[in-house]
């Protein structure tokens, strides 16, 4: 029986389009839990024509693209990998201690970094997916539980089968340390808890094909970025009423309801190891937005009705949309 677990995915970064990164020691590898990564052909039946029968009498192959996604539990090297993918800009400062700090932002918001993928099913074959972008990461948690997420690429390289005999994967696998709820922190605003049981952090890039196609080549001719989506989801445990009514009623804490989005992008998002990069450093990572209040604010709330269950806690599910800033700073971090 050939083991899922033989099987290896990994990614480099490339130099731009067109320039597949071939050097063993860029790679790293993932531990991911399922998915599918790999070639994606187009198959195209030929027509029914008068005559032919009543069987199709063709299927050609007619292009190619690759890409998958993949359920993860997130590790700090390709973490920043994904992070990288879903902004396209990062300033990184050298701690002088063995540790690092990386800032993703948003730059040009039309252009991602390219990367080169490599996949082994089974370790049967090799193959090299050139020209691919992340189209989607999600981060997950819950409380007593570690992050979880999903990562999704999509590429337009032509896929070619290589040897896995210079990978030496396994000196190159993330196997670093994983994000604990326990170790997290979430406040919104920034020094005012939220009892969160349950999120989310979304990103979404959509990139799509159906005019990338050209005459005379099996593979899309680019990928171009057309719309980006960010979101926050909580589920947070209700202790009174003032969340409630800022989302539901009046952002300013009135009565009556008011045709106004509460508005807040001045909020903490935080999840730590238990494993330190540094003495007194522990790996980390945080979401952030423009980080104002009040209509500079970048990030709109909003909610859904609460559904009550006898025998249970109140809970609230609502939902934070990153909206470009006013004053043209990056929307996330």
């Amino acid at each position: 029986m050939t083991a899922s677990n033989s099987s290896l995915i990994g990614l480099a970064r490339q130099t731009g389009k067109g320039a597949p990164n071939t050097t063993d020691n860029a790679f790293d590898y993932l531990l991911f839990k399922e998915g599918a990564l790999g070639v994606i052909p187009s198959f195209l039946p030929l027509d029914q024509e008068i005559g032919g029968g009543a069987l199709l009498r063709n299927v050609l192959k007619v292009g190619v693209m690759s890409g998958g996604q993949l359920a993860i539990i997130p590790r700090p090297k390709t973490l920043g990998s994904f992070f990288h993918g879903i902004t396209g800009a990062v300033n990184s400062v050298d701690g002088g201690d063995g540790s690092s700090e990386h800032a993703f932002t948003l730059g040009d918001q039309f252009d991602a970094p390219w990367f080169t993928l490599r996949s082994a099913p089974g370790a049967l074959l090799g193959e090299q997916l050139s020209d691919a972008r992340v189209a989607g990461l999600t981060l997950a948690w819950r409380a007593a539980r570690f992050v979880e997420g999903q990562v999704s690429f999509q590429g337009i390289g032509v896929p070619q089968k290589v040897s896995m005999a210079s990978w030496a994967a396994a000196s190159r696998v993330d196997g670093g340390p994983q994000f604990l709820a326990p170790l997290g922190s979430i406040e919104l605003p920034t020094a005012t808890p939220a009892y969160v049981t349950a999120g989310s952090f979304t990103a979404g890039i959509a990139m799509p094909v159906d005019e990338q196609w050209v005459v005379g080549s099996y593979s899309p001719q680019n990928l171009s970025i057309v719309q980006r989506a960010y979101a926050l989801s909580l589920a947070i445990k209700i202790e009174d009423a003032d969340l409630y009514s800022k989302i539901m009623y009046d952002p300013a804490g009135g009565n009556a309801w008011v045709a106004a989005v509460m508005k807040e992008a001045n909020f903490k998002i935080e999840f730590a190891s238990d494993i330190e990069a540094a003495a007194g450093k522990p790996y980390k990572f945080s979401i952030a937005a423009n980080g104002q209040s009040g209509a500079g604010a970048n990030v709109s709330w909003s909610a859904q009705p609460i559904a009550l269950r006898a025998g249970r806690q109140v809970i609230m599910a609502v939902t934070g949309t990153f909206l470009a800033s006013p004053d043209g700073s990056t929307p996330l971090t």
